[in-house]
């Protein structure tokens, strides 16, 4: 009996033990979660003079028609804008792809071919200046994106999320990667599923979802249902996307009609990436004009805190010079001139996330810009 006894404690404690591993395994992807979600903040995109075009073999053919659609792919990626492809210089050169041509090569991705193209980023940026057609930088806002879809049979609501076996999210990765920009999906655990429901989601209820998606530290977050709805003009049914795209601050709404659900993914993340282009983009036309602010950075301390500062403000693509010109305690001067106005590059100055303005105004914040570096 005391045997039995003993080896019931021995397994109750060992119960005991797995249920503290389990709750320290889930603190621990927790907390994984939420340094993931930290750094989903805007960062730069890497693959802007890289294009991806899938091909059915590898002739000489196939290579030289995929290369024009991967230059064509870069260019669009670069500009942030479809309708540079109707320039007539960039048509041309589109057809003479290789002369900005580094490296392609053929990848096998599972059941697909891929032709893979590297371009000469620079030579293409100049191409779009000298055309006055725009430049859209590296560092590119991240958006968080919450769909859901409606089964137009049963009406079940779903959503769509990194954890679901969704068809869709295969779509949302490729459009997003022709155009440059980041946008993830909701993990889709527990977390996600106290707070966000695929009923929220259709209502479109814009400043919950957008208070509740702090944890992934995204610059926007993207609410989008899609359903048959009734039309009054034709009185009928259609296919339709709705959509709102929010930073906290400012809001945009629209509805997309379409005919199948995947056409209809693939024209809003369009449309999302033509909407940021708007806001971050630069005009050609805005570089005749040298704007000069100074920006007094605190709490940059180190010699690794300047580097890090300086990089960042020199990678900028409205950047033209950037020179420390003080140093006082742990605030750095900097002189910035840009070819866009103050207002345009502080808006492109909310990206970076390691740069925090401080709430109050200064009487002359046309001049002068005050930040607080916060990261390492």
């Amino acid at each position: 009996m005391q045997k039995s006894l003993k080896y019931l404690t021995i397994a109750l404690e060992r119960s005991k033990d797995l249920l503290v591993l389990k709750k320290i395994f889930s603190i621990v992807a927790l907390i994984l979660c939420s340094v993931i979600s930290m750094q989903a903040h805007s960062a730069p995109i890497e693959h802007l003079n890289k294009g991806q075009i899938i091909v059915t073999d590898q002739s000489n053919f196939t290579q030289n028609k995929a290369g024009k659609r991967a230059f064509q792919q870069v260019v669009v990626k670069l500009s942030g804008d479809v309708a540079v492809l109707e320039n007539l210089q960039v048509k041309r050169s589109a057809t003479n792809f290789e002369q900005y041509l580094v490296a392609s090569t053929f990848i096998q991705d599972g059941d697909k071919l891929l032709y893979q193209a590297e371009f000469n980023e620079q030579k293409i940026v100049d191409l779009l200046r000298t055309e006055n057609l725009n430049v859209w930088g590296k560092r590119r806002p991240a958006g968080l994106l919450w769909l859901v879809i409606e089964d137009d049979i049963s009406k079940k609501k779903s959503l769509v999320t990194q954890s679901s076996s969704s068809q869709y999210l295969e779509t949302i990765d490729q459009v997003a990667y022709d155009r440059g920009v980041a946008l993830i999906m909701p993990i889709g655990d527990l977390t996600d599923s106290m707070n966000i429901t695929a009923l929220d989601v259709w209502g479109l209820f814009s400043s919950s979802i957008f208070n509740k998606s702090i944890r992934y530290g995204t610059n926007y977050v993207i609410g989008a249902r899609v359903g048959i709805v009734f039309d009054d003009f034709s009185a009928g049914e259609k296919l339709q996307l709705s959509y709102f795209i929010t930073n906290g601050q400012t809001i945009k709404t629209n509805e997309i009609v379409g005919d199948d659900v995947t056409t209809l993914i693939a024209e809003f993340v369009n449309e999302y990436a033509t909407y940021l282009a708007t806001l971050y983009s630069v005009e050609s036309n805005e570089t005749g004009q040298i704007y000069s602010v100074t920006l007094n950075i605190a709490n940059v301390d180190t010699l690794v805190k300047y580097r890090r500062v300086r990089e960042i403000l020199s990678s900028l693509a409205v950047t033209q010079n950037v020179d420390l010109i003080a140093q006082s305690k742990d605030v750095a001067s900097f002189i910035l001139t840009s070819n866009v106005p103050v207002q345009r590059l502080k808006t492109i100055l909310k990206l970076e996330q390691y740069l925090k303005e401080p709430d109050y105004q200064r009487l002359d914040s046309t001049v002068i810009i005050d930040y607080e570096w916060r990261g390492n």
